[in-house]
């Protein structure tokens, strides 16, 4: 698409043309799982347990031995070291418990061509969540640590376009353009960046939301899921996430910089031409939709090697400190 189909506008500049409502009130309403989390530490769960019940059965063999034998030091000792492994291991475990949640929403303005008495505008919402877990639990353990070296922060954003034709008189919501996974597996570790497509403004009447779809934080529609009895009652409760004044902010181009906006491979630009025949049909590709995952599969190639692999965090727990030192040192 040429870059001047589409002009990015202030923000304050389309409120005072129009009004702030119409950005609020079609900011898209997003229905997350609260089962999305981060890898537990059961392990440490267990061992709490097991450790806990250790204490008990000790505590009651001195009791009923302490005619026979008892050293109050030795048993204090005993308790004291025991308690103190205890209540790191639980510590461990509630620390692992992280929800991913949505934060904010950030928006962007894009103003098209105009037709007639009518300009076609594109607000392109990013739904900012907390974070992301990827299902393997390694490459989970190697992705925190590229968020940490390379973009600084652990937030997801996600993209959804929503395309208009706005004049002083009135406004007509065109569609929805997004990444959209119908019916996969929410754990699935094969994603498809590039499986954008086109709604009608009317696929989201009667209260017919966009769904969280997968860990990676692509779309579907709240219906896909009622065909998808597995995933609607596995991942329940789901829940409304709105917007508002407070939670919907604008995309700054100074923030963009703050945030290493040009390395989270995100196209800005609508993709999109709706003053074009058979525009509902069109497909786009980005072709640094995987960068971030080729980046964390070339680390694993050259620390870990092609041959072995990694499923559990303890699979690479010593090559952590290479991994770390190899996202600090990528040159890009």
């Amino acid at each position: 698409m040429s870059g001047t189909d589409w002009d990015k506008i202030e923000f304050q500049h389309f409120i005072n043309e129009y009004s702030k409502d119409i950005i609020i009130k079609n900011a898209p309403e997003i229905l997350y799982t609260k089962k999305d989390k981060e890898h537990e530490a059961y392990n440490s769960l267990i061992a709490f347990f097991f450790l806990t019940g250790a204490i008990l059965i000790y505590i009651a063999l001195a009791y009923l031995l302490a005619s026979i034998y008892f050293n109050l030091i030795f048993l204090i000792v005993i308790i004291v070291i025991a308690g103190i492994i205890d209540i790191l291991l639980i510590i461990n475990y509630i620390k692992s418990n992280v929800y991913i949640k949505p934060l904010e929403c950030w928006v962007e303005i894009f103003k098209g061509k105009e037709q007639d008495d009518f300009n076609f505008y594109c607000f392109v919402y990013y739904p900012v969540f907390s974070g992301k877990c990827h299902p393997n639990e390694a490459k989970n353990a190697i992705f925190k640590l590229y968020q940490e070296q390379v973009l600084k922060n652990k937030i997801d954003i996600t993209q959804v376009e929503i395309y208009f034709k706005i004049s002083k008189q009135s406004q007509n919501k065109i569609g929805y353009f997004f990444q959209y996974v119908e019916g996969r597996s929410f754990n699935d570790e094969e994603i498809n960046r590039n499986s954008w497509k086109f709604f009608s403004s009317q696929k989201s009447r009667d209260e017919n939301f966009i769904a969280i779809a997968n860990w990676d934080h692509q779309f579907e529609w709240r219906n896909d899921l009622e065909f998808d009895f597995d995933k609607l009652h596995e991942y329940a409760p789901w829940v409304i996430q709105r917007w508002n004044d407070f939670n919907l902010k604008p995309l700054t181009e100074g923030f963009k910089k703050k945030i290493n906006w040009d390395l989270r491979y995100i196209e800005s630009k609508p993709k999109l031409k709706p003053w074009n025949d058979n525009y509902e049909n069109q497909t786009y590709e980005n072709p640094r939709a995987y960068r971030e995952i080729e980046l964390i599969n070339e680390a694993v190639n050259k620390i870990i090697g092609y041959e072995k692999e990694i499923y559990k965090a303890s699979d690479i727990k010593e090559e952590l400190p290479l991994f770390k030192a190899y996202f600090r040192d990528l040159n890009f």
